[in-house]
């Protein structure tokens, strides 16, 4: 019984000493200081581990710690996420090209699926697929035959856009798209539809899967001092 009143005093104890406090959070902006609500979405702020003293020793020793977890942020953007071809004769033809942009404070993974030769969406077809090509340039040149993936082997590739200065400041890069149209290729409408995955490799556990703070973030202060 001794044992078991010792281990709840030690647990009321513990849990008094990580009691969170929420504190109000003002942001600088523009030279004014703006108050922001407790369930605002930018930061947030708790005190924790409260504690006091009273004897006659002639130093106190009080450790005191701040502690900032920074979550993974992510923007992005596309000019487009749609070609449309017009095709009057075969060829082998080249679009110039999709525009876009990544910015994120950690490693960011890139993947792909769902990518195919664009298909024939009629009924039939002498030959119902037409080949397509892809190139990912970091700069504007034209891309050389060497940077061109089958259409297919876009979902076997992944990238990780490493934690960086430049990634940090946002990296610019160039999505091309190339066509060979040949003559045994019915008039008709082909398509295709392909995703790009962005996943975020330095999430903290205290975003939920909407990017936004769990209900919970109070527990998620740490007893680490």
């Amino acid at each position: 019984m001794r044992k078991l009143l010792w281990l709840v005093l030690m647990g009321v104890l513990f849990t008094f000493a990580l009691a969170q406090s929420t504190l109000e959070v003002w942001q600088y902006v523009d030279g004014e200081y703006i108050s922001l609500p407790a369930t605002n979405d930018l930061a947030r702020a708790f005190s924790a581990f409260p504690t006091d003293g009273s004897c006659n020793k002639p130093e106190w020793q009080i450790q005191f710690t701040t502690e900032v977890q920074v979550a993974q942020w992510l923007e992005w953007s596309l000019s487009a996420t749609k070609w449309t071809w017009f095709v009057r004769k075969p060829g082998d033809y080249y679009a110039n090209s999709v525009t876009g942009t990544v910015a994120s404070n950690g490693d960011v993974l890139v993947s792909f699926s769902g990518f195919d030769d664009p298909t024939y969406t009629g009924t039939s077809s002498v030959n119902p697929e037409i080949e397509a090509y892809y190139a990912v340039m970091t700069t504007g040149g034209m891309p050389d035959q060497d940077s061109w993936v089958r259409a297919p082997n876009v979902n076997d590739l992944s990238y990780t856009l490493v934690d960086s200065e430049d990634l940090h400041n946002g990296l610019t890069f160039y999505l091309w798209n190339r066509i060979k149209v040949v003559e045994c290729n019915s008039a008709s409408t082909y398509r295709d539809t392909g995703y790009i995955y962005l996943t975020l490799q330095n999430q903290k556990p205290w975003i939920d899967e909407e990017g936004n703070y769990v209900e919970d973030l109070e527990n998620y202060v740490t007893n680490e001092r």
